[in-house]
């Protein structure tokens, strides 16, 4: 992958005095289907994107870390870098950087933290749920990797600091489960990665030769700062919640010494249960749709101030409760629908594919409520015009859809959808062919 040509010169405009730097890069990933499934320690299927974040870096003397980008809407970013990093107020850029460097100190634990410049630049769809956000996050812990003497596959495994950073990036508020991190840095050309966690395993999985993954921006941005992050850090809380309910009913089934951590433990576990088997105990865990926060804390045995404290915090409470039944249904589903996903593609069986992600979407919206009109209407004007599968990608609530196209149908769609959706207009990087890039490296 080549350098964007002005970088390294920027990068001497704007430090004159650094010596010369070096390029850490980090891709951007699109999930082809398993959504809200990471942090349930259940399966994702996602690869890489050509789209990238680059950053030019120089070591510095001193513990200060400067930090620019060659964006405007970024401002300019300097702290002190130490074992302890206190964060900037909440939706600063700088922060991502503050986690990579948090999380890598925490692990290699430097006598004195040292300083370094750094410049960013990148080609990723902001607030687009292509993971921007973890790319940074990556791109600026190689920087620091290679700052403190350390090198990737011998100080430090691609799996080890996709873990690590995946507990790192915890650190900017949002409570995701490990997918980016792990695409980022263990994907590569010509393949997706289907990825389980806990321990985190990868496999690769071929594409599709006469098929193409088009990705479609609704230009509703899909931000994780204020309530847009109350929202999307609401699924994590509620798992929880589902778990400990799940828990509850597993010890009354099975044993008093079940403990289900995530959902992924009815599947994993000790209980290793089967597809059916996992359903019928989460019908018999929620046999209502909605349950409210007193139901929840009489099944427990505990006071409804303890479920906040341990899990929900200030999550709001909707009228006739939290909707549990449908949330762990989704998780349920979408983890058959992932594994079914892997063998479509190793079959090379594109139908069953596209049919898998039109009902991964379904579930997203109806079930796990994380769509929104905007993407819901980008769904139907893709599927309308030839894709054989279609679904928002992300964490929801805005960003892309990706959809599944015939190679050979691939520039008539994107104009259709072009008038369809976007009435003629759309910005640049609005819909493209997604198409998967080395993972995350040194230029």
């Amino acid at each position: 992958m080549p350098v964007k040509p002005d970088l390294k010169t920027s990068f001497r405009q704007i430090y004159p005095r650094a010596p010369e730097p070096f390029i850490a890069r980090a891709p951007g990933r699109v999930n082809i289907i398993g959504e809200h499934t990471d942090y349930n320690g259940l399966p994702v299927l996602p690869m890489t994107l050509l789209q990238h974040i680059q950053a030019a870096c120089a070591p510095r003397a001193g513990a200060g870390v400067r930090l620019r980008s060659t964006r405007a809407e970024f401002p300019p970013a300097q702290f002190e870098n130490a074992p302890d990093i206190p964060p900037s107020p909440p939706g600063a850029w700088e922060n991502y950087c503050k986690a990579a460097l948090q999380g890598l100190n925490n692990h290699f634990k430097p006598a004195a933290p040292p300083g370094m410049d750094l410049l960013v630049s990148g080609s990723i769809p902001m607030r687009a749920g292509l993971s921007s956000s973890s790319a940074l996050v990556v791109a600026c812990a190689l920087a620091y990797l290679r700052i403190l003497g350390k090198t990737l596959d011998k100080d430090i495994s691609r799996i080890g600091l996709a873990g690590l950073l995946a507990e790192a990036e915890h650190y900017v508020g949002t409570r995701g489960g490990g997918m980016d991190q792990a695409i980022i840095l263990l994907g590569g050309r010509n393949y997706a990665c289907k990825i389980d966690f806990f321990p985190l395993r990868i496999e690769q999985v071929p594409l599709p030769a006469d098929h193409v993954f088009v990705i479609c921006n609704s230009l509703v941005a899909a931000n994780k700062t204020g309530e847009a992050l109350h929202r999307y850090n609401a699924g994590p809380k509620l798992s929880k919640l589902i778990c400990a309910l799940v828990e509850k009913q597993a010890q009354e089934e099975f044993s008093d010494e079940i403990r289900i951590e995530r959902l992924g433990d009815l599947w994993y576990g000790h209980l290793c249960l089967t597809h059916d088997e996992v359903a019928g105990l989460l019908s018999r865990t929620f046999p209502t749709p909605t349950t409210t926060l007193q139901q929840a804390a009489d099944r427990l045995g505990i006071s409804t101030r303890e479920i906040r404290d341990r899990w929900l915090g200030d999550l709001h409470e909707p009228a006739q409760g939290f909707n549990l039944q449908a949330r762990a249904r989704h998780m349920r589903t979408e983890c058959v629908r992932v594994e079914a996903a892997r063998g479509a593609l190793l079959d090379r069986d594109a139908p069953l594919l596209g049919s898998l992600m039109n009902e991964s979407h379904k579930s997203c919206a109806d079930d796990y409520q994380i769509s929104c009109p905007e993407l819901d209407r980008l769904v139907l004007a893709a599927r309308r015009a030839g894709a054989v599968g279609a679904r928002l990608t992300g964490a929801g609530f805005g960003g892309c859809t990706v959809n599944l196209v015939p190679r050979s149908d691939l520039h008539a769609l994107v104009a259709a959808v072009q008038k369809d959706y976007y009435r003629g207009y759309a910005p640049e990087f609005a819909v493209f062919p997604a198409d998967p890039s080395d993972g995350a490296g040194y230029l």
